[in-house]
């Protein structure tokens, strides 16, 4: 047993510096293109190159993401947050992460609710979030006409828990009956063609079956070849009540807005931003960007630099810190609880952000518990990045 729990430790520890030494680079890699793409003229083959390029560098992060999610899967290290969301909320989003591309494409979408007396209910909504896009996301690649929907029906409801259903459903391609029986197995694809005319790994439905038995939840999948599919995940969810006390630690390493409202465009402009980051690529591509969106930015190398930096500066100085968490001298997590701990009235107002390649749900919850206010994952978003803690600030104003 010993050696069992060992072999589990080593094989995290191993996972976790291999995301760190994978999405160091690639944060590099993706945020050049970035920065190329905007010196480029729109159209230029030079762009269309820089294009392609993106396209591939997120085809390889995405695939990185599901070794390294498949991975800890099996290892035992998936840990399940417990804090309350909205069901609608969800839902809004879902639509509007994939209604653009269907309108262009002529196929009809809708999110649907069906029988709900109850909008928020405690549990995973990042975990719970990916199995319906993994699901959406194949119902969008496979269909080429008529419709694509989601629907939250609630079962039942009984002692504070409410019993829900999600489908996803979608008049594409369809499946056979034994590929039906073999769909959840990682590194599955129907057939050599599919594969090649579509693409994908097979791991995504592998991870989505693995995170719904976690969640205590199951499965079901109808589809018939040429007539579309059907896939329904029960699960079943604590209805929120308001002296509940849950988990507050950020689902998202991105963060998602609380009332759903964007930033407004140049929300950086005049905003002085202290970043602490020792690898000098990767502060390059902070600085530029940063400054591209009208920020003013200064660069340390260090959690101890960022401590000194802020305390030898006046209240107010800085709008916000973002903070590698693996530095040199200090790292982030502590110089974040040395800035939060000093006997200065802007100590603990001031938003700090972790902005590290450490990207499992463990890691945005210790940022959150050092002091943090969110935590981004390498490779950045940036604009993601911006309409967050633009919104943020906005509030604070």
């Amino acid at each position: 047993m010993q050696q069992e729990h060992e072999a589990s430790e080593s094989k995290t520890t191993f996972l976790s510096l291999m995301s760190h030494e994978i999405r160091t680079p690639m944060n590099g890699i993706m945020g050049m293109i970035s920065l190329t793409k905007d010196k480029l003229e729109p159209g230029s083959q030079a762009m269309q190159y820089m294009e392609k390029a993106d396209e591939l560098s997120e085809h390889l992060i995405s695939l990185i993401n599901d070794i390294l999610d498949m991975s800890r899967i099996e290892a035992g290290k998936v840990e399940l947050e417990k804090k309350p969301f909205s069901i609608n909320a969800l839902g809004s989003r879902l639509y509007d992460m994939f209604a653009e591309n269907l309108k262009e494409r002529g196929i009809a979408y809708s999110v649907n609710y069906e029988n709900m007396t109850v909008d928020e209910v405690v549990g995973d909504e990042l975990r719970i979030s990916q199995v319906i896009i993994n699901f959406l996301s194949n119902a969008v690649k496979f269909t080429s006409q008529g419709e694509v929907s989601v629907t939250f029906r609630q079962m039942m409801l009984h002692d504070g828990v409410i019993d829900l259903m999600v489908s996803v459903h979608d008049t594409g391609i369809g499946m056979s009956p034994e590929f039906i029986n073999r769909i959840f197995r990682p590194f599955e694809q129907e057939s050599i063609s599919t594969a090649k005319e579509y693409g994908g790994t097979g791991l995504g439905m592998a991870i989505t079956d693995n995170l719904v038995k976690i969640m205590g939840g199951e499965i079901v999948v109808q589809s018939q070849p040429g007539k579309g599919s059907d896939f329904f995940v029960y699960l079943h969810l604590p209805v929120f009540e308001e002296s509940q006390e849950t988990e507050n630690v950020s689902a998202e390493a991105g963060g998602q807005p609380e009332n759903g409202q964007e930033a407004s465009v140049g929300s950086f402009s005049g905003r002085r931003i202290l970043v602490a980051e020792d690898n000098e690529i990767n502060a390059m591509i902070s600085e530029e960007i940063l400054k591209s969106m009208g920020a003013e930015v200064e660069i340390v190398e260090n959690g101890q630099l960022a401590v000194d930096a802020f305390a030898g500066h006046e209240a107010g100085y800085y709008d916000f810190i973002l903070m590698d968490i693996q530095m040199p001298v200090m790292d982030g997590r502590t110089a974040t609880r040395t800035i939060r701990g000093l006997d200065r009235a802007d100590a603990q107002q001031i938003p700090i952000f972790g902005l590290s390649a450490d990207a499992f749900v463990e890691d945005v919850r210790k940022s959150k518990e050092s002091g943090m206010n969110g935590h981004f994952a390498k490779p950045v978003d940036f604009p993601e990045l911006e309409r967050s803690i633009g919104e943020l600030i906005a509030k604070k104003v």
